[in-house]
């Protein structure tokens, strides 16, 4: 996802974190191009021919990355086309984040547990969980490790408290790691 989208046809940016896109001149925009884009997806139009384009890693990567628009929980949200441009807005992962993974794991197996790594879990056809380390139990018990090194939000739902109920949901017990302060205050995590 991105906040920042290029119409290639109408050659304007829209700002996906301003209730007017960034265009107050043009009021209804975002209904007008939701439903541009909904008639167009109705028809089987490709993405890549919807116009839209990732307006801001993407693009300053020199890369043309097509879009499409939804909505989801009352949220606007531009969502790419495929998965390969969708990873370029993500930080790489910190030597810190990898040394606890592989703590983890090391702890695990040398208790007879089998653990892996940035683990996919399908939980739907086109939906799945990825859980940063995840160690399977006795009889059956699956435990997902969350590394949280970085603040999370307690609401929305990237927050630690629908991720760690979205795992639950699906036969994995969440447990979270952090060394961070600003979690001990809090009562969203294991």
């Amino acid at each position: 996802m991105a906040n920042i989208v290029w119409h290639e046809k109408w050659k304007i940016e829209l700002d996906l974190t301003r209730e007017d896109l960034g265009h107050e001149s043009k009021p209804g925009l975002w209904e007008l191009l939701y439903r541009t884009d909904r008639m167009d997806a109705d028809r089987g139009v490709p993405v890549a021919g919807r116009g839209l384009q990732c307006g801001g890693v993407c693009r300053n990567a020199g890369v043309v990355a097509w879009m499409h628009l939804r909505e989801r929980n009352g949220r606007r949200e531009a969502v790419h086309g495929c998965s390969e441009d969708e990873e370029r807005h993500r930080a790489p992962m910190s030597d810190e984040h990898k040394a606890y993974q592989e703590r983890i794991v090391r702890t695990a197996e040398s208790a007879g547990f089998r653990a892996d790594s940035e683990v996919r879990t399908s939980v739907g056809p086109r939906s799945w969980i990825q859980t940063d380390t995840l160690v399977q139990g006795e009889g059956g018990l699956r435990i997902g490790w969350e590394v949280q090194l970085s603040t999370a939000g307690v609401e929305g739902p990237r927050s630690v408290k629908a991720r760690a109920g979205k795992a639950a949901k699906y036969g994995i017990t969440p447990a979270w790691h952090t060394d961070r302060a600003g979690y001990a205050t809090r009562n969203d995590t294991q």
